[in-house]
């Protein structure tokens, strides 16, 4: 008997965690084709099959609803508090190459932005912005950009004098979900054109820099020749 209680439990919550995603579905489709305002919490139920009583019984509010869907985005079904289980933050946390970190974090990070970026432009100044919601998510941010720089600062991997606070600082100025959107949807940049900007303006302002080849001449600024040539060229091939 205990078997079957435990069963049908578990299909319960199976049950409930579907219709929890359906109703993310559909609100996210709507928030996305028609805006916040004209997303009706009743019209969210009828496109994802349910009762609108259903709907206030799972988000409560039409808020909760759109900061619940952005949450979803960022990181899935994986609630918040478990993100540090992510294969991907594993990786992030075991990599010893600085250089190949970073390549994993620019692809990470890229992906959320490729997916949260639609939305934000659709609901644009609906998202809450109070004091406590916007301080959870730069609380959030943070967490996951500070991963990257103490396993940085951990690898003795960070330039001379680059304190792992002032890093932080940089990485959060350098890479925003407002760049990522200004770029590639105004600039036409395609993403990978994003990501490998991202990947060398953060080594070249994270990392101590690579020892130079044994007879390389330095150039002013510590440079060598090779790296300073290798910057022109880009900057030429980006002129044209």
């Amino acid at each position: 008997m205990g078997s079957v209680k435990t069963s049908t439990r578990a299909s319960r919550r199976e049950q409930a965690a579907q219709t929890r995603r359906r109703i993310l579905d559909a609100a996210y489709r709507l928030f996305c084709a028609g805006g916040y305002e004209a997303s009706t919490m009743q019209l969210v139920a009828e496109t994802a099959g349910v009762a609108v009583q259903t709907v206030y019984f799972a988000f409560g509010t039409k808020a909760r609803l759109l900061a619940e869907v952005e949450a979803r985005l960022i990181l899935g079904d994986t609630p918040t508090e478990q993100w540090r289980q992510r294969p991907w933050a594993a990786q992030l946390r075991q990599e010893t190459d600085p250089r190949k970190l970073l390549e994993l974090f620019v692809e990470v990070d890229t992906d959320i932005k490729s997916r949260i970026s639609p939305f934000v432009a659709a609901v644009g100044s609906a998202l809450p912005s109070d004091p406590q919601a916007t301080a959870a998510r730069d609380r959030d941010r943070d967490e996951f950009f500070g991963l990257v720089v103490d396993r940085l600062d951990a690898l003795g991997a960070l330039r001379d004098g680059l304190t792992p606070s002032r890093a932080l600082d940089i990485v959060r100025v350098i890479n925003t979900a407002e760049a990522y959107a200004d770029l590639t949807t105004r600039r036409g940049w395609t993403v990978a054109e994003w990501k490998q900007w991202l990947n060398d303006l953060l080594c070249e302002q994270l990392l101590a820099p690579p020892p130079a080849a044994p007879g390389t001449p330095p150039t002013s600024g510590g440079e060598t020749s090779t790296t300073s040539s290798r910057r022109r060229s880009r900057i030429s091939g980006r002129a044209e």
